[in-house]
């Protein structure tokens, strides 16, 4: 090869490999794996879990930015590893740590920041869960669920996607909670729990009625299942 070739080619072919490792480095795995090696080294000096998922937050890219309270009230909502994982990896994969976080964590009101951010996870199960891919969906849903426990747009989700798992034990309990605000002829727009989602709605109205009867058939399947299970024991 002409010496006048050689650093041209050299050089291209050091930039592809450098994107190919960047790639790896980046990809969700790697990154889980790294976070689980951080948390091991912080659990290893003897702090409690949840010092040690704070911390975690505190060191990591992007989230360091982000106020100590913020921080903590997130890591208030799991109670496990794998959950507060899983909760930095989709949030950094999707760009909510870059693009609503930073805006959510200076609100006065946490709580109603950890509802916005509960609203995006809801938002994202149901197209997974659209696309038929329910365990993927049951996956961030339960985060949505665990950010915020008490609301019909995060149980009712989750028990259609345990539904179509025919996990029909799992589902009963949040078909009966979720419902239960938004039974009767009150319409969503009515209750209480509407204002959670009124700034970055999930259903319009009309799509409500239409989820909530979806559900309630869904409900009535379950219960037969049920019913079913009983008698063969």
């Amino acid at each position: 090869m002409d010496h006048w070739l050689f650093w041209p080619v050299f050089f291209l072919a050091g930039l592809v490999i450098y994107r190919k490792l960047a790639r790896w480095r980046s990809t969700p795995k790697t990154r889980v794996n790294a976070l689980l090696r951080r948390y091991r080294a912080l659990e290893r000096r003897g702090l409690p879990q949840r010092d040690c998922l704070l911390q975690l937050l505190m060191t990591s890219k992007g989230w360091n930015k982000l106020p100590h309270r913020f921080l903590a009230e997130i890591v208030s909502r799991f109670s496990t590893l794998e959950d507060t994982v899983r909760f930095m990896s989709i949030s950094e994969d999707y760009g909510y740590v870059r693009d609503h976080y930073t805006s959510l964590a200076g609100q006065p009101d946490l709580e109603a920041a950890m509802r916005e951010i509960a609203v995006l996870f809801a938002r994202f199960g149901l197209k997974l869960q659209e696309e038929g891919r329910y365990k993927e969906a049951a996956f961030v849903q339960k985060l949505a669920l665990l950010l915020q426990p008490g609301q019909y747009f995060t149980k009712l989700p989750l028990a259609v996607s345990y539904y179509e798992m025919e996990q029909f034990d799992d589902a009963l309990p949040l078909f009966e909670g979720g419902l239960a605000p938004v039974s009767g002829d009150v319409e969503p727009s009515q209750t209480p729990e509407h204002e959670t989602v009124a700034k970055n709605p999930l259903w319009t109205d009309a799509e409500m009625r239409k989820y909530r009867n979806r559900c309630k058939k869904l409900y009535a399947a379950c219960l037969k299942a049920a019913e079913r299970k009983a008698m063969a024991q």
